[in-house]
């Protein structure tokens, strides 16, 4: 054979060869598909909530987004759900331009109720993102995926934008994709943070978060009438004075008949003596000690600077799966003036969180008030801050029989302290509160799946060129990049015919 025919056969195989290995590697991609997210504040990663939720999805979710290309949302948007089609195969995607696509558009805008309006010559949609499933669907308005932080415009750092895409998006598939919605009793009558009021004893900030969780929150005055069935969880947030005998009996036989309860208990003061909560007999009945003391952390890595008597952080973290998402995520929790609540030997109840091993639960309060108080010190010691309890049948139970002679008892979180709530420290996304109060609800309303994910703040930078920046740009891409072309090219052309 000729050096000729030799060179094409050569050239062929290599080709045929070439096209072999990119199927193959096309082949594997697919099979082993992989993204990576390089942004500075990781924006673009999914929560391993919300991973868990689209792995259990069982029925398709279809998401109509209705963006143009130009529009500020849209590569967030974009982003995001490639994540979600990465993690199932149950979301299908429809991407409608109101200005390009203006006929598809006008029908699914009279099909879901949407209007728009005209910013300049763009057409924007009152509703970018509507999330269906079956016969349900859900609206995704735009102040849902972005918020601007307006305090953060005079910032070194830049200006705060807060993404919350991810939180909406993972909400709807679940709003289309769930049961009717939990409902939290919150408990009334005796100083508890309330449901409309105002100030910082104002529950209202934390049923706006649970509404992303889609839980629905209503007041319950404890008296007389037993809890409503309808009460997946009741939450007694840092009352200020003592449950009766007889309203601790209304909660305990709600906590009996399969209830969920949250009890957060703060140090309550009268005349130098901390008041008791009415719930010590029957929690100490269940294995649980709610400390007549004050938690002192004397660890200066876990006091907040300014306030070492009031604020400190919690990492020293439990194994329980309720603070699993804490332990992995770091951070800390953020707590303020708390009590101990500890659990005595034997007890089945689990601890979830400590403090640092040189934090004290004095119960001298002359002495937490006065560190130069006279008298013993109390020995340093990682206190026991927040227990969960939970009904679990002995060995060998029948567990349809034991339901056929009536519901199991639910499940009890007990917590020294109430100021983790704040809606200061539930909007901080470098704390772990707000993935606190999202496990809490979750495995108290048996709905682990929930998603409350804390937005993630970025820095809005704005590029800002001269006329010398534009000039200089267009220089180089209209000159340098096709000379750089053109003398590689002639460079090839010029090794072949050598």
């Amino acid at each position: 054979m000729s050096a000729q025919p030799r060179a094409r056969l050569n050239l062929l195989l290599t080709a045929v060869l070439g096209l072999v290995v990119v199927v193959l590697v096309n082949y594997i991609s697919s099979r082993h598909y992989k993204r990576w997210d390089w942004t500075s504040h990781s924006l673009f990663t999914l929560s391993d909530r919300s991973q868990q939720a689209l792995k259990e999805l069982d029925q398709d979710v279809d998401i109509y987004v209705f963006l143009g290309r130009d529009e500020q949302d849209f590569a967030d948007v974009e982003t995001l759900l490639e994540e979600y089609k990465a993690v199932t195969d149950r979301i299908r995607v429809e991407w409608v331009d109101p200005d390009r696509d203006r006929a598809r558009y006008q029908v699914l805008a009279d099909k879901f109720g949407i209007d728009s309006w005209l910013a300049g010559d763009v057409t924007l949609s009152q509703v970018p993102v509507v999330v269906t499933s079956g016969e349900r669907k859900w609206k995704v308005e735009r102040h849902q995926l972005i918020v601007e932080d307006f305090e953060t415009f005079e910032d070194a750092d830049g200006h705060k934008l807060d993404l919350q895409s991810e939180r909406a998006l993972t909400g709807a598939i679940l709003e289309v994709t769930t049961g009717e919605p939990n409902k939290v009793c919150v408990a009334t009558g005796h100083g508890e943070w309330e449901v409309g009021a105002y100030g910082e004893r104002s529950f209202d900030p934390v049923a706006r978060e649970l509404e992303w969780e889609k839980i629905e929150v209503e007041p319950f005055e404890i008296r007389t009438g037993d809890v409503p069935e309808t009460c997946d969880a009741l939450f007694v947030i840092s009352p200020q004075r003592p449950f009766s005998k007889e309203e601790v009996g209304i909660v305990e036989r709600y906590l009996a008949s399969g209830g969920n309860l949250l009890l957060t208990f703060d140090p309550v003061l009268k005349k130098e003596k901390l008041t008791g909560t009415g719930f010590e007999s029957e929690l100490e009945a269940r294995g649980i000690i709610v400390g007549v003391d004050l938690v002192i952390e004397n660890d200066t890595a876990q006091q907040l600077p300014g306030n070492p008597g009031d604020l400190f952080l919690v990492t020293n973290v439990g194994n329980h799966r309720l603070v699993d998402t804490i332990r992995k995520r770091g951070g800390g929790i953020l707590l303020a003036v708390a009590r101990s609540v500890d659990v005595a030997d034997g007890s089945d109840t689990e601890i979830l969180f400590r403090t640092s091993p040189a934090a004290v639960a004095e119960t001298d309060l002359k002495r937490a008030l006065d560190p130069n108080a006279k008298g013993k010190p109390t020995p340093p010691g990682a206190v026991p801050l927040a227990v969960a309890w939970e009904y679990v049948p002995p060995l060998g139970d029948d567990l349809q029989a034991v339901k056929a002679d009536g519901p199991t008892p639910g499940r009890l979180l007990v917590m020294g302290d109430s100021d983790w709530m704040s809606s200061e420290l539930l909007e901080n996304p470098q704390l772990s509160n707000i993935d606190l109060l999202s496990s809490a609800v979750g495995w108290l309303t048996q709905r682990e799946a929930l998603i409350n994910i804390a937005p993630r703040k970025t820095n809005a930078r704005a590029v800002i060129m001269s006329d010398a920046d534009l000039q200089n740009l267009l220089f180089r891409v209209v000159v340098l990049l096709p000379l750089a072309a053109l003398i590689a090219g002639f460079g090839v052309w010029w090794s072949r015919r050598s």
